[in-house]
């Protein structure tokens, strides 16, 4: 059961494409902030000199712009980047870096926010010490507002071409099951959790993997009014789940239901 969705090493997306995954290095995501920071500094001078030369502003207001307007830009731009280009600003792309989340999903505004918040802590108030420290001793160099964040930078992804699509099979003696299930509550952050649940169960230990199992299986049965998960048992029950979402998506699942 557990073989139809373990991919091994690596990370499987919702659609069943094994993607090989890169945590990016300390070098790499300092020369991306140094990409960042040279252009948010100049573009934060050419506005400041251009209200100055259209006599807008005074000396004393000059410094309080340049005050606001860096902590903004500074704030901002790495929310807004990274909220509407999935994870990467223009240093990261320059770099070939994007952050996702620990399942591999694209970031939203929340992980953005967070990140850009313990900026104020990794970059700033420590002067990017912390943020060096947090980077060579986490196993994916994540600085403190990524383990806030749930978040990790990688080198940008690409698909494995020899690697073929993993689908989510139905368990033996439930296809029908799967066929017919109805799984159009399920959302997204859910189908992460139980997909990131069922790809590292070999990594829990026994009590603690059926606990889990248990506790997530129940939730989604009453979540979808899946009557008893069918009475299935529950890893085989995420299972099924996560082939009917592939199957209603036209995902690989509709290859094992002939």
């Amino acid at each position: 059961m557990t073989a139809a969705v373990n991919a091994g090493r690596g990370i499987v997306t919702p659609q069943g494409v094994v993607l090989d995954l890169e945590a990016a290095g300390v070098g790499h995501r300092a020369m991306a902030r140094l990409i960042d920071t040279t252009i948010v500094g100049f573009a934060l001078i050419a506005i400041v000199q251009l209200l100055q030369l259209t006599n807008l502003i005074d000396g004393t207001l000059s410094f309080i712009v340049q005050v606001v307007g860096t902590f903004l830009v500074f704030f901002w731009y790495p929310i807004i980047a990274e909220t509407y280009f999935r994870g990467r600003t223009i240093g990261k792309f320059a770099v070939g870096l994007r952050v996702v989340t620990l399942e591999a999903g694209p970031i939203g505004f929340r992980e953005a926010f967070i990140r850009s918040l313990f900026q104020l802590v990794d970059m700033v108030m420590t002067y990017g010490a912390l943020a060096l420290l947090c980077g060579m001793f986490t196993k994916r160099s994540q600085r403190l507002g990524d383990l806030a964040a749930g978040t990790f930078v990688i080198r940008d992804p690409r698909v494995v071409s020899h690697v073929p699509a993993v689908p989510f099979t139905p368990p033996m003696g439930t296809e029908q099951i799967v066929a017919h299930m109805d799984v159009m509550k399920l959302k997204p952050k859910q189908e992460r959790i139980i997909r990131s649940f069922l790809l590292r169960v070999a990594e829990l230990s026994g009590p603690a993997r059926v606990d889990l199992g248990n506790r997530l299986a129940a939730a989604t049965s009453e979540h979808l009014g899946h009557p008893q998960g069918f009475g299935l048992a529950p890893e085989t029950y995420l299972v099924a789940v996560l082939a009917a979402a592939q199957l209603r998506d036209g995902g690989l699942a509709q290859l094992a239901i002939k």
